[in-house]
């Protein structure tokens, strides 16, 4: 029989060394369900927070970037955001080009990865609505 104040020591131990299959909290941060929402060709991307309780702290970094382009680019208006959205409606003016949004979030020093969306083409979202 192993004495309770070992026992203990083991729990806490194993609790804070992540063994027990917690998530590092930039993967908890991480944007959920990423993607544009398109109506009348006005272009929303729109996420959900990850799986850490997003509080009052936690902001949000978006980047957008038409398809076969290198480089993304900052959305300044939403850099550094605590909504949930973002406007890309000026930057995915070209209905015939397809593009791709990408969020990251901060919270208290961690940053998440990027999420990303599925390709999207204004055009073909227009579209796929008049069905």
């Amino acid at each position: 029989m192993m004495p309770k104040h070992c026992s203990l020591g083991f729990l806490i131990s194993f609790l804070l060394t992540g063994v027990a299959g917690t998530q590092p909290a930039h993967e908890s941060l991480k944007p959920q369900r990423v993607r544009f929402q398109s109506r009348n060709f006005h272009n929303i991307l729109q996420w959900q927070p990850g799986r850490a309780l997003a509080g009052n702290s936690t902001v949000y970094f978006v980047q957008y970037k038409v398809y076969g382009q290198r480089q993304w680019k900052n959305k300044e208006d939403c850099w550094g955001i605590q909504e949930l959205f973002c406007d890309l409606t000026n930057e995915t003016s070209d209905i015939q080009e397809p593009y791709y949004g990408r969020v990251k979030a901060a919270s208290a020093g961690s940053y998440s990865d990027w999420s990303l969306t599925p390709r999207f083409t204004p055009w073909w979202e227009r579209e796929k609505g008049l069905r």
